[in-house]
């Protein structure tokens, strides 16, 4: 959906809609640099971050509760996106789908269970090089698969985004063993999660450079028409 504003003239220009949280939309910049038209993405937990990945093209899975699904797909309607490249999956993933994914975005409000249970799925089948973009690090479920990745070989951090959001790179094959040694040590409940979370002013500047880049990648497509 875009909002109007009057402007001196008398007449109204059209902005885009704004998230409730300014690192939404950091983060949704993010999404929209780094997303092509055609990959194939997935979303764990409910958020309308979805909408960057349709927008940009992506052939779009998400799997959450049916609520948080048709939220999504109201937001979507509200910003003019498309659901026709949408698959919608309530509760847990399709134990048959191998098919190969480029990017995945998790959710901070899930259980350990629930999205350890996910997580060796989406592992499976993001590509070698996929990314995966871990919401709410700092604490709770997400911390704890942060520190599952944190020591596993076949993960990279790449860099973290506005304040607790960890970009994580796969660098090796898929190894289920070690994935679920991972799981099983950042799971137990006597030990508490370190988790991630970047400094105030780096999220800051990071902010700062990825409006920028967005802002030169609007110029580049206007000059290109």
């Amino acid at each position: 959906m875009m909002m109007q504003t009057a402007i001196a003239a008398g007449t109204t220009r059209r902005i885009p809609a704004k998230r409730a949280r300014i690192e939404d939309d950091v983060v949704a910049d993010y999404l929209a640099l780094l997303v092509k038209p055609g990959d194939k993405t997935l979303q764990l937990g409910g958020s309308d971050l979805g909408t960057v990945f349709l927008q940009r093209g992506a052939f779009h899975e998400v799997i959450a509760s049916l609520a948080e699904t048709d939220s999504l797909q109201t937001q979507c309607e509200r910003r003019s996106v498309k659901v026709d490249r949408l698959r919608r999956q309530a509760g847990m993933m399709a134990e048959p789908d191998r098919s190969p994914l480029d990017a995945a975005l998790i959710g901070s409000d899930l259980g350990f269970p629930a999205m350890a249970g996910n997580w060796r799925q989406i592992a499976s089948r993001l590509k070698l090089g996929g990314v995966l973009v871990l919401m709410g690090t700092a604490k709770g479920s997400a911390a704890r698969l942060a520190d599952a990745l944190g020591a596993d070989e076949g993960w990279a951090l790449q860099e973290m985004i506005a304040g607790d959001v960890a970009v994580f790179r796969k660098t090796k094959v898929f190894d289920a063993a070690e994935t679920r040694a991972r799981l099983s040590e950042a799971g137990n409940p006597r030990r508490a999660p370190r988790g991630l979370k970047m400094g105030l002013v780096a999220s800051m500047m990071h902010g700062l450079q990825t409006w920028r880049a967005r802002a030169r990648a609007r110029e580049l497509a206007r000059r290109s028409h």
